[in-house]
């Protein structure tokens, strides 16, 4: 009997020094038929031993009867697996091809590993190899008995599904072959060379447990085979394996982080499949370190036992999960909230939602003992009308709750009753309730409660819940209430800048409009004002301060109230404007430091029949003129800014007024009014004269309306427009 071996070198090239001496002997041995059959079983065979069984020892030739003997001889000792039929696995399908082509093909147990062979002859004729045909060549016990050294033990896993079984083995077979290639194409230079700690990571999960890994997947192989939906999992391990185990665990943890970088082609593990090995390694290693200590064996948890703790906890993740959800919508909400209404809407919508609670409501403390109602989800207009006249001594639980600074818990229809009473008659569909303070420092704001038409056990996740929303609803509550402070306070100093009315002069129809920037909380610096001047002429003026805040306001205060002195003793507009320049030049004057200036125009208006308005301009828009015909002028003035430089020019020109005639001024805040870069101009105002209505105050009420309407509500500088409309 004739017979070659090749002694396998650990290169990368071994594949193709295989495939080469396999040729080679089919040709020695005059068998020229069975070539290219004998190359391709090979090739099948030599890559199980790199992908599964730690590497090729050698490969030989040998006359076996009328047919040659491929055999190739690997470092372990467990058996080879033909893997079910799946889309999911990359691996498995080379040993059906092994067993397509060959009159037989098996797997024997060595010393330091095994042999897996295949015959091959010219007649044969390829028949189906199942894996039912590889089991009953072998058991676990007859591999392994030759091992008399290494004591192992029994570990038993209870019944485990199928599918699940197969679907995970084959997840983790496709990353053993990605890792194994990966670590064969480092050694032959095909690929860059593996960093230490991932060659350290693919032995781990390649080599180490590989006995367990496959025994599991004959087992899974063999209920497939016999159509059972379970497994019963039993195996034989040695002691070693458990700390095996714990690193393939670990690996396939850190190979999961290199799926989800996009590092590996495998995908990550599915949280079924997570699961599964984290259960069976688990039982494994207990059993195991148990046999080892002479201990009896831990009883095992049933798979379908893990599975419902594992629903459990994730149950109870996915809430915790949602509240944070809901704290962090709950924060976004209030970062935009600028009123008490506003505030109390978001964190009933978020609490109501979460809790599964039928109602919730804000109460806050005012005058006289009084509560005050900003918001309110779920109840019933009456109810909500009963609410709104609780006051703080009330025993109900939000009063109560405020009062004490204490949460109030409400969990049952007894402790409803023993504690408040009035509740019952109030809230006729409430069972349980809470009710938590809303507190900023030591000032109590007021109360967050929430109903509840069942018995409720708040447990400690849901009291910190609703503490957590009612710590956000203070501090919000506690800003809005400064937001509102300070927008008051803003209203009233703008308000102070203008007339408190306008008095009309005679056969004049007077109007004025003022519109805060942003949302009103920031002073601006435009102002309009009309007064009575010696002679029976009257003082007209429009400014822009520069700025907003209040440098702006005092700016404009300075410039209003200058206006109105300087032309006490001088009616010409060009010369109070210029004696006014030189007053904002003035390094002391007002107090005010830097950069101070504006744009104004004053005029003096002499009433009449036919009046007349002469106008100083100084760095102003032009005004325009509404005839009572309809025809629209712009009335060009000009002039340098105030406060900028000493002996500018200032502009003149003078206006008359028939009766019906319309002079209209405003601030660049209105024609630089602007909606995704288009702005209303001086068009804009023309558009709107042209086709407005009569009357000085809905005039400028159309003009402000156009405005807004363009910037869609909501305005980036201040707006004023003075409207001067000579009647019969």
């Amino acid at each position: 009997m004739g017979a070659a071996v090749f002694e396998a070198i650990d290169d990368g090239a071994q594949l193709s020094r295989v495939r080469a001496f396999v040729a080679e002997e089919l040709r020695t041995f005059g068998r020229p038929g069975l070539i290219d059959d004998a190359v391709l079983v090979a090739s099948e065979l030599a890559s199980n031993a790199l992908l599964h069984a730690n590497g090729i020892v050698r490969v030989s030739v040998t006359e076996h009867g009328d047919a040659l003997r491929i055999a190739v001889h690997d470092r372990t000792r467990v058996p080879p697996v033909i893997a079910r039929q799946s889309l999911e696995a990359m691996t498995g399908r080379g040993l059906r091809l092994v067993a397509s082509l060959a009159n037989e093909w098996g797997a024997e147990p060595t010393r330091d590993g095994k042999f897996v062979w295949a015959d091959l002859s010219e007649a044969h004729v390829s028949a189906p190899f199942t894996a039912d045909d590889l089991l009953d060549q072998w058991d676990d016990d007859g591999w392994f008995d030759g091992e008399a050294r290494v004591t192992r033990y029994r570990v038993w896993l209870g019944d485990v599904p199928t599918s699940l079984l197969l679907s995970a083995k084959a997840h983790v077979d496709n990353l053993v072959r990605e890792f194994t290639l990966a670590a064969r194409g480092a050694e032959s230079h095909v690929s860059g060379e593996l960093p230490p700690h991932l060659a350290s990571l693919i032995d781990s999960v390649v080599t180490r447990f590989s006995e367990a890994r496959q025994a599991i997947k004959r087992q899974a192989l063999a209920a497939a085979n016999q159509g059972l939906p379970y497994v019963r999992l039993e195996l034989n391990l040695p002691a070693s394996a458990a700390d095996a185990g714990e690193e393939y665990l670990k690996g396939l943890d850190e190979a999961d982080s290199y799926c989800h970088a996009a590092r590996l082609l495998t995908v990550e593990s599915p949280p079924r499949h997570r699961l599964f090995r984290q259960w069976y390694v688990g039982e494994l290693v207990a059993q195991l370190r148990a046999a080892e200590a002479g201990l009896p064996a831990p009883e095992p948890m049933p798979f379908d036992e893990r599975l419902l703790q594992e629903f459990d906890q994730a149950s109870a993740a996915r809430a915790a999960s949602e509240r944070v959800a809901r704290l962090y919508d709950l924060s976004a909400a209030l970062a935009r909230a600028g009123s008490h209404e506003a505030v109390a809407a978001a964190v009933l919508k978020q609490g109501v939602a979460a809790l599964g609670a039928s109602g919730g409501v804000v109460l806050l403390a005012a005058d006289a003992g009084r509560l005050v109602l900003p918001g309110a989800v779920g109840y019933e207009e009456d109810l909500v009308s009963q609410l709104r006249s609780e006051s703080e001594d009330a025993e109900l639980p939000a009063a109560v709750a405020l009062r004490t600074g204490e949460p109030v818990w409400i969990e049952s229809r007894q402790d409803r009753d023993r504690r408040f009473p009035e509740l019952a008659n109030l809230e006729r569909g409430t069972v349980s309730t809470c009710a938590v303070p809303l507190v900023i420092g030591d000032h109590r704001l007021g109360a967050l409660r929430f109903s509840f038409p069942r018995p409720r056990l708040f447990d400690e996740d849901e009291r910190r819940f609703v503490l957590a929303l009612a710590a956000q609803t203070s501090q919000a509550l506690d800003r809005a209430l400064l937001s509102e402070e300070r927008l008051e306070f803003s209203r009233r100093l703008q308000l102070s800048l203008l007339p408190r009315r306008l008095v009309a002069p005679p056969n004049i129809d007077i109007a004025g409009v003022y519109h805060s920037l942003g949302d009103g909380t920031e002073l601006g610096g435009d102002i309009y004002d009309i007064w009575a001047m010696d002679g029976g002429r009257w003082g007209l003026a429009i400014a822009d301060a520069s700025g907003t805040g209040p440098e702006a306001a005092a700016l404009t205060a300075m410039v209003r109230f200058s206006l109105r002195a300087l032309s006490t003793t001088d009616s010409s507009p060009v010369s109070v404007l210029d004696k006014l320049n030189r007053a904002l030049l003035g390094a002391e004057v007002g107090g005010l430091e830097g950069d101070r200036f504006c744009t104004a125009l004053f005029g003096v208006l002499t009433p009449g029949p036919t009046s007349t308005v002469a106008l100083g301009g100084g760095g102003h828009p032009a005004p325009l003129v509404r005839r009572a015909g309809g025809a629209v002028e712009e009335i060009t003035v000009g002039g340098s800014l105030l406060g900028v430089f000493d002996g500018v020019a200032f502009g003149a020109a003078s206006v008359t007024l028939g009766a019906g005639d319309s002079l209209v001024f405003f601030t660049d805040g209105v024609i630089e009014a602007r909606r995704d870069g288009a702005i209303f101009g001086p068009e804009g105002v023309r558009a709107v004269l042209e086709s407005g209505p009569a009357g000085a105050d809905l005039l400028a009420r159309a003009i402000e309306g156009a405005v807004l309407n363009h910037t869609g509500g909501v305005v980036r500088d201040d707006l004023a427009i003075l409207v001067v409309q000579a009647t019969a």
